[in-house]
């Protein structure tokens, strides 16, 4: 199996880079800040120590915010690395993985964490870095002890799972991973169908990297642990060779595929 990257510095990383360079700055003019306050070569009392002071936890608080992106970006990084490995290990030369992909021309959804390509079609990959234990129903996320508790849903989790962990508060994600990775899919999808290319099936999916799966209801896309991940390739692509609908994907064509991203790649 090729994996292959379209950019030879992904946006991600551009904005890793750019965010571990503030976190320095920032971090290191705060804690410089506090040293001088501390011994004195400002002055110690009256507004301008208070202010000054207020500035250096300012500037503390801002760098340590860049250095929990940088974090979770090396985060993201580790679980890119050990998908590649099972990818690598499991499959065969007919198949073709490009992490950190920018659709030519497509700009709705950013850069898809990994598109593998083989006879069954493609299959789009999210990967989700967060901590925690996690319930979801459709596209919707929630994160038990984390926050204070959300009010009842005409269906409440409490119908879905009993035991003392229901007595734990649920926060609501912000972003939802199953919907990310299905607009993915569906770029993916409308970037192959334009190409005058046999038809394609595109498949998401959700790598829960750190976390654990409680609950979970009905979701858009299927969400699998990163521990999980070689069965789930062994039931989906190892064993059900044929696509759902359509036929496989010749070499050839995933070939014809790889090419014309690599050549109109930005």
């Amino acid at each position: 199996m090729r994996i292959i990257r379209t950019q030879p510095v992904s946006t991600r990383r551009k904005l890793y880079q750019r965010d571990l360079g503030l976190a320095v700055l920032l971090g290191g003019a705060g804690l410089l800040l506090v040293i001088v306050l501390a011994f004195g070569w400002l002055a110690d009392t009256g507004l301008g120590f208070w202010v000054g002071l207020i500035v250096a936890l300012g500037l503390l608080a801002a760098g340590g915010w860049f250095s929990l992106t940088t974090l979770k970006y090396w985060q993201n990084q580790r679980i890119e690395e050990r998908i590649s490995e099972i990818l690598i290990r499991r499959l065969g030369d007919e198949y073709i993985y490009f992490r950190n992909l920018t659709l030519p021309g497509q700009r709705s959804v950013g850069e898809i964490d990994g598109v593998l390509l083989g006879p069954p079609g493609a299959l789009v990959i999210q990967i989700e870095a967060a901590r925690g234990n996690f319930a979801v129903e459709g596209d919707t996320w929630y994160r038990y002890g984390r926050g204070p508790a959300t009010k009842p849903t005409p269906k409440p989790f409490s119908q879905l799972h009993s035991g003392p962990a229901m007595i734990e508060p649920l926060s609501r994600l912000d972003d939802s991973p199953t919907w990310t990775v299905i607009r993915a899919a569906r770029e993916v999808k409308a970037w192959l169908s334009v190409r005058e290319l046999p038809q394609v099936v595109v498949q998401p999916v959700v790598v829960l990297g750190n976390g654990q799966i409680h609950n979970l209801k009905r979701p858009s896309a299927p969400v699998v642990l990163l521990a999980e991940l070689d069965h789930y390739l062994s039931e989906t692509l190892l064993i059900k060779q044929l696509p759902v609908e359509g036929e496989p994907l010749a070499e050839t064509v995933v070939e014809q595929i790889v090419q014309r991203l690599q050549t109109n790649a930005e």
